[in-house]
């Protein structure tokens, strides 16, 4: 199994998910590449005409999951770059993606750019601790924490489902005051 190029997971709603797929659409009809954002990552995709796809559906502790995949030869690797979103340089193999993530001290996290502020990025940060429990926490672009998980996790998975759950509820949490 290869390395992870590329990963990007954030909470949509259904107009925000129609309109990627509607790009994703119109980028394989036009024959262009693909282009994919997370806050500091760009993968550009040259999709072949032949692919394999594959959708899985699961369900599983009252939660449904669905996967879209799509698979094609590539032999040299060729049909998918990453570059810096910044600058725009490609960042190299898998393996020196890997390695720059790791030399950071974080692990994968999604990043999402607010409307707010164009290119300014927070991000979901999950760890573990001294205790050998598994956390997470939101991280504001300027690097401040604003919110973490307030108790820790058996298991990284567990911990990511968790980090799902408050991407999933946040958009619509309404501010309730609790005045005496």
């Amino acid at each position: 199994m290869g390395a992870t190029l590329f990963e990007l997971e954030h909470a949509y709603d259904r107009d925000e998910l129609a309109t990627i797929f509607r790009e994703f659409a119109v980028a394989l009809e036009a024959e262009t590449p693909v282009e994919l954002h997370s806050g500091e990552r760009r993968l550009t995709i040259d999709v072949p005409a032949d692919v394999v796809a594959e959708l899985e559906g699961e369900h599983e502790d009252g939660r449904t999951e669905l996967e879209f995949e799509l698979e094609w030869d590539d032999p040299d690797g060729s049909s998918i770059r990453v570059t810096d979103a910044g600058t725009g340089d490609e960042s190299g193999d898998a393996e020196t993606t890997a390695v720059d993530e790791s030399a950071a001290g974080k692990e994968a996290s999604d990043r999402v750019e607010t409307s707010e502020h164009p290119g300014r990025r927070s991000r979901f940060e999950v760890y573990e601790d001294r205790a050998q429990e598994w956390r997470w926490r939101l991280v504001h672009w300027n690097g401040n924490v604003i919110a973490d998980s307030g108790e820790g996790y058996a298991s990284r998975s567990n911990a990511e489902r968790a980090v799902r759950g408050v991407m999933r509820n946040a958009p619509s949490a309404r501010i309730e005051r609790r005045d005496g």
